[in-house]
């Protein structure tokens, strides 16, 4: 999914909505949260992705593979590989 439609998502309160009812996790919300802060430490301080994702473990208290999931997470870019191949 790219950050766009999940913005528009949250900001029309649909996320919300399927958090309440059970069919997401707060994994959701954290994951764009790191996304959109890894992002703008990018833009604004004009630091590397590997050095934004590296404070990101630090500030989030998560592990570095965390970070990078939730930056593929909202990169629309999202690959599905079947085991079955």
């Amino acid at each position: 999914m790219n950050i766009q439609a999940a913005n528009a998502l949250f900001a029309n309160g649909t996320f919300s909505a399927l958090y309440k009812a059970g069919f997401i996790t707060d994994k959701v919300f954290l994951y764009r949260e790191v996304y959109l802060w890894v992002t703008a430490q990018e833009q604004t301080r004009r630091i590397s992705r590997n050095q934004a994702v590296t404070e990101a473990q630090g500030k989030f208290d998560r592990d570095k593979r965390t970070i990078w999931r939730a930056m593929q997470s909202f990169s629309g870019t999202d690959i599905v590989v079947s085991p079955h191949l």
